[in-house]
């Protein structure tokens, strides 16, 4: 209950000739309503006597909850394992790759990482309106696609494009796919933490690939272990029938869902955004040195890590200082862009193609890095044309009736171009809070 001051032994009407009067404000205005103050529960003792104009004023509350950044710091350190599991299958199957032509593993890649990107950020409309079980059946039918798309291109490619063995092409292609329509299920579902754990078998197995553990020796004893390539089939469908459980329970009930105009819009930009990125991630990989892809991965697996935590940490900023967050991204994101020149420019001076090759993964880092923070903060527009620069800058300059200087040196270019004009965008983009998207 409510304690109140007791009244005295007295009438407790008012006489008629009491001249009643509104309390009134410092301006003379009736108060208004928020100032009234009630309890918050009939238990309590009673209402807090309203605040002086002389009181100081209340602490403002900052913008980061107690522990957030821990939060943001685990949630991007997730991401990067997740994302190791596409890379652990790459390796764990390499050696099937001799049996299949070049183009094989470079269409798997830009079918699979296009499709994920388009069918994540639909997914993710679709989960936070149906479910997740909806969202898995969205994935997995655009996979699905997807998947009948490269069959009826390993049936109908030549010879020169697909290698002398049909059917390892086919379960190539088919296995990446279904490496990529995990991490999309996983991403959409928020089940990150248990796909990675079922994505283990497939980091032993590329362990084991780069080992080169053929046998186990016990006691004297040498015993055989099965062929990797034997094994990985299975580890890529444990880690696909967790990431898509969701869509597999029974009872679940089936939801109708649509997507609206926006995301329909949303998802083609991404649709493009990954299509363009792959595009680079292909150029880079065929124009680097043969034999050798360390100079190229190398950057990108170090930069991720770091580039995902900038991005969560960007996101988690609202309410923040604007020029603050400004001035934070851009230093997160100028390393890229400063290696990645350097190593340019010793690759132009001494003609060598590894350092090309690792001055455009450091770039690339940071493409990617400026494109999903765009994208991210609302900017669909402006992530679509970053990501799409510089492989129409390519294309042009193969057009262009000038001296050609190589797919490889003229891929450097266009990236180190587009990451200056993007930390341009950002600082545009992060100082402008009128616009959402």
């Amino acid at each position: 209950m409510t304690i109140t001051p007791q009244r005295g032994a007295a009438s407790t009407r008012t006489p008629k000739s009491r001249d009643r009067r509104r309390p009134t404000g410092s301006l003379g205005a009736p108060p208004s309503r928020r100032t009234v103050v009630r309890p918050r529960h009939a238990a309590e003792p009673g209402a807090a006597p309203p605040p002086q104009p002389n009181s100081a004023p209340a602490a403002v509350r900052t913008h980061r909850r107690p522990g957030a950044r821990r939060a943001y710091l685990g949630a991007a350190l997730l991401r990067c394992a997740l994302y190791l599991a596409p890379i652990s299958v790459g390796v764990a199957g390499g050696g099937a790759l001799r049996h299949v032509a070049g183009p094989v593993p470079l269409l798997t890649l830009l079918l699979g990482w296009t499709a994920a990107q388009a069918l994540t950020c639909a997914g993710v409309a679709v989960a936070r309106r149906a479910g997740p079980a909806a969202a898995c059946r969205l994935v997995a039918a655009g996979f699905g696609a997807v998947s009948g798309l490269w069959c009826a291109l390993i049936w109908m490619a030549p010879d020169s494009m697909v290698g002398p063995e049909r059917g390892i092409a086919l379960v190539i292609g088919l296995g990446g796919l279904a490496t990529m329509a995990t991490i999309t299920a996983a991403l959409v579902t928020r089940a990150e933490a248990a796909v990675v754990r079922y994505s283990l078998p497939s980091w032993v197995l590329a362990g084991m690939t780069l080992a080169k553990l053929d046998e186990l020796r016990i006691a004297g004893w040498a015993i055989p272990w099965p062929a990797v390539n034997t094994l990985l089939p299975a580890a890529i469908v444990l880690a696909l029938v967790r990431s898509f459980r969701p869509a597999m329970l029974p009872g679940t009930p089936r939801r109708k869902f649509a997507l609206t105009r926006v995301e329909l819009r949303r998802s083609a930009g991404y649709l493009v955004i990954g299509a363009s990125q792959a595009i680079c991630v292909l150029v880079i990989w065929r124009g680097g040195p043969s034999g050798s892809n360390v100079p190229f991965w190398l950057p990108l697996l170090v930069a991720v890590p770091i580039l995902e935590a900038l991005i969560a940490w960007n996101i988690g900023q609202a309410g923040a200082r604007q020029w603050r967050v400004t001035l934070v991204t851009l230093v997160g994101l100028l390393p890229p862009l400063t290696l990645g020149c350097g190593f340019a420019v010793a690759g132009f001076d001494r003609s060598s193609a590894g350092l090309l090759a690792l001055a455009g993964g450091f770039l690339l880092g940071g493409v990617f890095a400026i494109t999903f923070l765009l994208a991210a903060r609302g900017r669909i527009g402006a992530a679509t044309v970053v990501a799409a620069a510089p492989p129409i800058a390519m294309t042009v300059l193969n057009l262009l009736p000038v001296p050609a200087a190589g797919l490889l040196p003229n891929a450097v270019g266009a990236l180190a171009v587009t990451h200056a004009a993007g930390l341009l965008v950002v600082a545009l983009t992060a100082a402008d809070e009128r616009r959402t998207s």
